[in-house]
């Protein structure tokens, strides 16, 4: 699998995540200030830096007045009433709690979310499962042990084939091939990083089909169709089983391979291939969400891109067929005990719940509540305005970018008309290089201004500044993190749930660029921000 690592891959700040193996407690979710739980219960990404109160994503774990946001590809800071709403499942959690015990009100509370987060996507009762994760990473994992146990191949070699992972998760990699992805997991538990999963990743390799080339260009459609399903053939001639992660959508956007090569395949390996969807982005319709479920695919998905919840909230959703054959499994690899939990899994799947360990987490729940909030908000709105209003932000986002000689859109491939579904027909990302004296800045470069741009920079500018140059300085703006192109990188500026739900303003996707120009022009704030830390 390549490795050309993203730039989110940055090392995590030197605090651990206020979480244990053992699980929260009564005392502690009654007292504990809610920003410490929205932060417990994942991996050192949720790590607060000391100095800044922010993760490795940017984020404070409390709302956050006067930050232009356009960072639904990475992460979002939590919104007022999604906030609000952690606060009140935090009250309803706890006078659950003090009738029945807090494990079996978290479990309760965690079956009916499971319900509502399912009637939200508008899938039909039956139409599939879903199991908690703390994140698309740690979601990626349960996918590896529901596609090998329900071929009947736990102990069978496995070839994971990934659909443009240098644009998906840095963790997948690691997780594609059942390894660990990081030094500690979300349930507190010490490993070691690219180290098998003991039960999970012998004998499974991994393949990586790019969705670009060397230079950052677009495969065609048709061209990654072939390759995929060249690759599914030669996995299966060698006897391997084959776990297939198609993508919809990737950090840059991209789709891959199409719905007529996954059925195609599926058709073809019925028996010898599981389809995996990356939908971690959720920039798809319930239509087309529900389609996959209908062709047998599992679907990884977040509440914290697209839908701007809190970061760290994963799903997993598992097809009726997957489901079934889970629902009768007994065992669970050893190595999985390291992330995830009885609770996590639907309440018919009892013999799953009985070999996982039974640690009461609260963090994830939490963002999910948050997750939901905004979720339930953004499809409160009918579809037609949805859509009018992702098609504006597109035409504003790409209009105010080709204005801007700074910066240089990343060009999409052109869509093929049976894919096009719903609201999300629009594009919701937009992908830019930054430049300098005609040069593509790199990934390093990009990473500096990034961080910059979300930093309050006036105080470095020099006395004589204007006025107007000092308060665009002062603005924070939160977009999309770099993410390497070959030998340069791209920024990205996001459409997401919140701009239809609290409404937007091209003018601050104008004063966004703004400023990328302003940094751009003074590689010294730059270079003095912090040392170019978040």
């Amino acid at each position: 699998m390549s490795q050309n690592s993203l730039t989110e891959d940055m090392p995590p700040p030197a605090v651990a995540p206020v979480n244990g193996p053992e699980g929260d407690g009564l005392a502690r979710l009654e007292n504990a200030p809610l920003d410490d739980l929205l932060v417990s219960g994942g991996d050192p990404r949720l790590a607060l830096d000391p100095e800044t109160g922010l993760n490795l994503y940017g984020c404070a774990p409390h709302p956050v007045a006067g930050v232009l946001s356009f960072a639904s590809s990475t992460a979002s800071v939590v919104s007022e009433r999604a906030y609000a709403r952690a606060a009140r499942a935090r009250d309803d959690l706890l006078a659950a709690a003090r009738g029945k015990g807090l494990a079996a009100a978290l479990d309760a509370r965690l079956e009916s979310l499971r319900g509502e987060l399912k009637e939200c996507l508008g899938l039909a009762p039956g139409a599939a499962e879903l199991v908690f994760s703390p994140s698309g990473t740690d979601g990626q994992l349960l996918a590896l042990f529901a596609a090998r146990a329900s071929m009947g191949a736990t102990a069978s070699p496995l070839t994971s084939i990934v659909v443009a992972a240098n644009e998906t998760g840095g963790g997948t990699v690691c997780t594609a091939r059942g390894r660990h992805f990081g030094t500690r997991t979300a349930q507190g538990v010490a490993v070691d990083k690219e180290t098998v999963i003991k039960g999970l990743g012998e004998d499974v390799e991994a393949v990586d089909i790019p969705a670009r080339d060397a230079r950052g260009r677009d495969v065609p459609a048709d061209e990654m169709d072939r390759r995929v399903t060249a690759a599914v053939a030669a996995a299966v001639a060698r006897g391997r089983k084959v776990m297939l992660q198609a993508m919809d959508s990737s950090k840059l956007g991209r789709r891959a391979p199409g719905r007529a090569c996954l059925r195609e395949i599926a058709a073809r390996w019925p028996d010898g291939v599981r389809i995996v969807i990356d939908a971690c982005q959720m920039r798809l319709s319930r239509a087309r969400l529900a389609r996959y479920l209908e062709d047998g695919c599992m679907v990884l998905m977040t509440g914290s891109k697209f839908f701007t919840g809190p970061p760290f909230s994963g799903a997993l959703l598992l097809p009726p067929a997957v489901a079934g054959v889970l629902a009768e499994t007994q065992a669970v690899p050893a190595g999985l005990h390291d992330y995830t939990n009885a609770a996590d899994w639907p309440a018919g799947f009892s013999g799953l719940r009985a070999a996982l360990p039974a640690r009461t987490k609260t963090g994830a729940w939490l963002r999910w509540e948050a997750a939901l909030c905004e979720m339930k908000d953004y499809f409160s709105a009918p579809e037609e305005d949805r859509r009018a209003a992702l098609d504006g932000i597109a035409a504003a986002a790409a209009g105010a970018i080709a204005a801007a000689p700074e910066v240089g859109l990343l060009p999409m491939p052109p869509a093929d008309a049976a894919e096009i579904d719903g609201e999300m027909a629009a594009r919701t990302i937009f992908a830019f290089y930054l430049l300098r004296d005609g040069r593509r800045l790199s990934a390093a470069e990009c990473r500096a201004v990034y961080h910059a741009l979300n930093r309050d920079v006036s105080a470095l500018l020099p006395p004589e500044a204007a006025a107007g140059e000092r308060a665009l300085a002062a603005q924070r703006c939160y977009i999309g993190q770099p993410v390497a192109l070959g030998d340069a990188a791209v920024l990205r500026i996001n459409a997401g749930a919140r701009m239809i739900t609290d409404g937007w303003r091209g003018a601050d996707v104008a004063r966004t660029l703004a400023k990328l120009a302003l940094l751009l022009a003074r590689p010294e704030l730059t270079e003095n921000a912090n040392g170019g830390k978040a």
